[in-house]
C-alpha cells in the first residue's frame, strides 16, 4: 500500500465515530452469538461443534432443578423396591423367580392396576429339582403308566419357578416386563436366537408390542434412514426375557435410559428401533398404555425427513426431540415417590389400599445391587435409583397436557425465543451500551442478567420450558465486554489525540478535565407348515337375520365378533378373516407354536363359554340367543403373505384348511359345538375330554376321516365319564351292525341325556338301518352328501 493510500485509509478511519464502531461490534457479536447457537447442539443438533457450550448449558439446567426443588408428583405412581430388607429376608440378588411370583400375586391382590418390572429375565432359573425330574421321566417313560408320568410332570410344574412366575404373570394380566436393548459391542455377546424367540412372542401378542410408525404427511420415504440421520437410537441386539415369561406377560417395554455425555440422566428414550426392523416403546410408555387401556389403533409415531415429529398416544400428544428422546421433568430428589419394600408387600404389612389402582414399578433400590444413576438432583453423585427415573418418566407421560408437569419442552418455539434474546442482547443492548457511560453499562448488564435469569427459571419451573441461558447471556456479556473494551481503547486514543492537540495550549489539569444451534417390505410368498386351523359359524344365521333390522343385526355381529376375536387373541391365535358371520383363525404362524393344537382347542372351548355369557346378556335384554359350531383341523398348509402388490394378507390355503371348514359344517349334522379331526385329536388327547363321533368320507375325497367331539378340559372328565362310556358302548354295537342293540343303547342313553346331539343322530341312523340295512361290504364309514 502506498503512503498516499495509507493516509487515505487512516483518514477514513478517523472519520468513523465511536458510536458507529460500537454498532458494528454489536452486529458482529450478535452474528457470532447466532452462529454459536446454531452449531452448539443446544438447539438439538447433536452432531454440531462447540458441544462444550451445550455441556455448560446442561449444568445450568441442573442448577434450575436444584433451585426449584420438589414439585407435586403423581401419587398413582408407586415403587416397590428390592431393598436391603428384601435381600435379607428373601435371599441375594437376583431373587428366586418364586419370590417374584409371590410379589405379583400380592400386588394383584392389593389392587395394583399395572405392574411394571424395571428388570429383565433373560435366562431360565437354574433348578436342580426340575432337571432331576426330567431325567427320571426320560428314564422311566417307556415302561411307566400315563398316570404316573402325569404325576411326575405335575411335580415338574410345581418345582419349575419360571413356570410359577409365568402363571402369576398370566393370572395377573397386567404385568409389563422390561427388556434391554444392546449396542453393537454388547450385542456380540448376546444370543440372537433368544432375542428372535422373544420378539416372535411380542409380535404375536393380541396387541402387537411394536410401535406403528407413519409418515408425517403420508409421503413415501425411507423413514428408517431419516431416523438414523437425525440421531435416533438403533439397537443391535437385545437382552430379552425368556419366552415362557414373555408369553405370560401382558406387554413389554425397553428399560434403556442412556445418560448424556457427562454421565447425567436428563433425557428419556421413548422409542427405539430394533436393528432394521420395528420400532418399540419404552417401559414407561407401555405402563401408561396398560393403565389407560389405550388400544393399538390409537398409538403411532410420526416421522418426517427431519426426524421424529410426534407420538400420538391415546389422548396424549407427545412432542419429543427428533431423535425420539424427551427431557425428563424430574419431580424431586430420590425417594420423592412412595416406596415400599418388596418384603413388606409379600408379607402384607403395607397399609390397606396403598396400591389400589396404582402403577407399581418394581426395581432395585438396594445400594448393593448397584442400579445407581446420576440425575440433575445429585450432580456428580450416583445415588438416584434407576427405577425412580422410570417413575418420573411415567409421571411426565400421565400429565402430558400439563405444562410444568410433563416433559420439558425444547423445540422450534424455544429456539426462536433463544434466538430472539440473542438478537435483543446483541443489537438492542449494543446500541444502548454505545450511548451510555461504562458505569451505567455495568449496572444495565447486572440488571439484565438478573431479569433474564429470573425469566429463564420461571419458564422452567412454571411452564416446563428449557430456554438456553448460556449463549444469550454470553452474547450480552460479550457485547458489554467488547463495546466497553473498545470504548476504553477509543477513549484512550481520544485522550492521546487531545494531549497531542492541546498539550501545547492547556495545562495538564485542564486537559484531564477535557478526556462489549425398511420399512421392511414383505414380498408375496409362503411356506408349507403344520398349523391348526379353525372355522366357526353362527347356526341358522340367515333365518335369524331375517327377523332383525339392519341396526340390530350389525349390533349383534359386532358384539359377537368382538367377544370371539378377543378370545382368539387371548390364546395367541392369528385372526385370518371374517366371512360374514363366520370366523377363520389359525395357530402356529407367524408366531411359531409347538402347541398350536392345544391353544386352538382351549380357544374353541373359551369361545363357547364366551357365547354363553353373551346369550345370557341378550336374553336379559329381550334379544334372541344364538348357537355356533366350531371345526378344528391340524395338518400341513400353505401359509404366508399372499395377495397382490396392492393388498397382501397373512393367510393359509390347502386341503387341510378345507377340511377344517367342513368339520365346522359337521357340527350342524351332529348337533355338537366343536368337531375336531383325528390329527388334532392325537395332539390334544391327554389334555381334553373328547369322544369319537364318526368315520366319514367327505365329498370329493376317498380316504375316510375319523372325527371327534371336543367336550371339555381334562380336569372335567368325571362330569362326562358316564356319557362317554355308554356312548362308546352303543357305538361298538353300531359298528358291529347290531342295529337293534345299538338303537336300544342309544335310546336308553338319550333318556339320561336328552340334549346330547350325537346320541340323537346315531339313534336315528340305527333305526333307519334296522329298516334298510347297509350293503354287506359296509365299512362303518358315513358318506357326506355335501361340502
Amino acid at each position: 500500500m502506498t503512503p498516499q493510500a495509507n493516509r487515505e485509509w487512516s483518514s477514513r478511519l478517523g472519520r468513523v465515530s465511536a458510536r458507529q464502531v460500537d454498532l458494528a461490534l454489536a452486529v458482529l457479536v450478535t452474528f457470532s452469538g447466532l452462529l454459536l447457537f446454531a452449531y452448539s447442539g443446544i438447539g438439538g443438533n447433536r452432531r454440531a461443534g462447540f458441544l462444550f457450550l451445550q455441556n455448560i448449558e446442561l449444568r445450568t439446567l441442573d442448577l434450575r432443578f436444584a433451585l426449584r426443588g420438589t414439585r407435586p408428583h403423581d401419587e398413582r405412581v408407586v415403587i416397590v423396591g428390592i431393598d436391603e430388607k428384601t435381600l435379607q429376608e428373601l435371599g441375594s440378588f437376583p431373587l428366586p423367580r418364586q419370590s417374584y411370583a409371590r410379589l405379583v400375586q400380592s400386588l394383584s391382590g392389593a389392587g395394583a392396576r399395572v405392574i411394571a418390572f424395571d428388570a429383565t429375565f433373560p435366562t431360565p432359573e437354574s433348578n436342580s429339582a426340575v432337571a432331576a425330574l426330567q431325567k427320571l421321566e426320560a428314564e422311566i417313560a417307556p415302561g411307566a403308566s400315563p398316570s404316573f408320568l402325569r404325576k411326575i410332570r405335575d411335580l415338574e410344574a410345581a418345582s419349575d419357578q419360571d413356570a410359577i412366575f409365568a402363571a402369576a404373570l398370566k393370572q395377573s394380566g397386567n404385568v409389563v416386563l422390561g427388556h434391554l436393548f444392546l449396542d453393537e459391542q454388547r450385542a456380540r455377546l448376546s444370543d440372537p436366537k433368544k432375542a428372535e424367540e422373544y420378539f416372535n412372542v411380542a409380535w404375536a401378542k393380541a396387541f402387537p408390542q411394536v410401535l406403528k410408525v407413519k409418515s408425517k404427511d403420508g409421503r413415501d420415504f425411507d423413514m428408517g434412514k431419516s431416523w438414523i440421520e437425525n440421531g435416533g437410537t438403533v439397537a443391535a441386539g437385545a437382552e430379552a426375557n425368556i419366552a415362557k415369561l414373555a408369553e405370560a406377560a401382558s406387554s413389554y417395554g425397553f428399560i434403556d435410559i442412556n445418560p448424556d455425555p457427562d454421565g447425567t440422566l436428563r433425557h428419556a428414550l421413548l422409542i427405539m428401533r430394533y436393528q432394521d426392523q420395528d420400532f418399540f416403546p419404552s417401559l414407561a410408555l407401555q405402563s401408561v398404555r396398560e393403565y389407560e387401556k389405550i388400544p393399538d389403533q390409537e398409538i403411532a409415531a410420526y416421522i418426517a425427513e427431519t426426524g421424529l415429529e410426534r407420538i400420538q398416544f391415546g389422548k396424549h400428544l407427545l412432542l419429543p426431540s427428533r431423535d425420539g428422546t424427551a427431557l425428563i421433568n424430574y419431580t424431586g430428589p430420590y425417594r420423592t415417590y412412595q416406596q415400599y419394600s418388596m418384603a413388606d408387600v409379600i408379607d402384607g404389612t403395607i397399609p390397606p389400599g396403598a396400591l389400589k389402582d396404582k402403577i407399581v414399578l418394581v426395581g432395585a433400590t438396594a445400594m448393593a445391587i448397584g442400579d445407581l444413576r446420576n440425575t440433575p438432583f445429585q450432580s456428580g453423585t450416583a445415588s438416584y435409583m434407576g427405577v425412580e427415573v422410570h417413575a418420573n418418566i411415567i409421571d411426565n407421560l400421565l400429565h402430558s397436557a400439563e405444562p410444568g408437569r410433563t416433559f420439558l419442552t425444547r423445540g422450534i418455539r424455544e429456539d426462536l425465543i433463544d434466538a430472539g434474546f440473542v438478537v435483543l442482547f446483541g443489537l438492542a443492548f449494543g446500541a444502548w451500551f454505545a450511548r451510555i457511560k461504562p458505569l451505567y453499562s455495568t449496572l444495565s448488564l447486572v440488571c439484565a442478567l438478573a431479569v433474564f435469569g429470573w425469566f429463564v427459571y420461571f419458564s422452567f419451573a412454571s411452564m416446563g420450558r428449557w430456554l438456553s441461558f448460556v449463549i444469550p447471556a454470553g452474547t450480552l456479556v460479550a457485547n458489554y465486554a467488547v463495546i466497553t473494551s473498545f470504548r476504553m481503547i477509543f477513549e484512550e486514543r481520544e485522550k492521546r489525540k487531545i494531549r497531542k492537540t492541546f498539550s501545547q495550549y492547556l495545562s495538564p489539569g485542564v486537559i484531564a478535565l477535557i478526556e462489549r444451534d425398511p420399512q421392511k417390505y414383505i414380498r408375496p410368498g409362503g411356506e408349507t407348515k403344520e398349523l391348526t386351523v379353525m372355522f366357526s359359524d353362527i347356526r341358522g344365521f340367515t333365518s335369524l337375520s331375517e327377523g332383525m333390522t339392519a341396526d340390530e343385526l350389525v349390533r349383534l355381529l359386532n358384539e359377537y365378533l368382538g367377544e370371539m376375536t378377543e378370545v382368539i387373541f387371548k390364546n395367541l391365535g392369528t385372526l385370518d378373516k371374517y366371512i360374514g358371520d363366520a370366523i377363520m383363525a389359525f395357530w402356529g404362524s407367524p408366531y411359531p407354536q409347538s402347541d398350536h393344537a392345544l391353544r386352538a382347542c382351549h380357544c374353541a372351548l373359551e369361545m363357547i363359554h364366551g357365547l354363553k355369557r353373551l346369550n345370557s346378556k341378550w336374553v336379559a335384554e329381550g334379544r334372541k340367543e344364538i348357537a355356533i359350531g366350531i371345526g378344528l383341523n391340524t395338518g400341513p398348509v400353505n401359509v404366508g403373505n399372499m395377495g397382490s402388490s396392492k393388498r397382501l394378507a397373512w393367510t393359509v390355503m390347502g386341503d387341510n384348511v378345507n377340511l377344517a371348514s367342513r368339520l365346522e359344517g359337521m357340527t350342524k349334522q351332529y348337533r355338537s359345538h366343536i368337531v375336531i379331526s383325528e390329527a388334532t385329536y392325537r395332539q390334544v388327547v391327554d389334555h381334553f375330554v373328547c369322544r369319537e363321533l364318526d368315520r366319514i368320507r367327505v365329498k370329493g375325497k376317498h380316504q375316510p376321516v375319523v372325527v371327534y367331539e371336543l367336550m371339555d378340559i381334562e380336569a372335567a372328565r368325571p362330569k362326562y365319564e358316564t356319557l362317554i362310556t355308554r356312548f362308546e358302548s352303543a357305538m361298538q354295537a353300531y359298528h358291529a351292525q347290531n342295529w337293534r342293540d345299538a338303537a336300544g343303547r342309544f335310546g336308553e342313553l338319550l333318556g339320561s341325556f336328552p340334549e346330547d346331539g350325537p346320541t340323537q343322530i346315531f339313534l336315528q341312523r340305527a333305526l333307519e338301518f334296522m329298516e334298510n340295512a347297509p350293503e354287506a361290504d359296509w365299512d362303518g364309514v358315513y358318506e357326506m352328501k355335501s361340502k
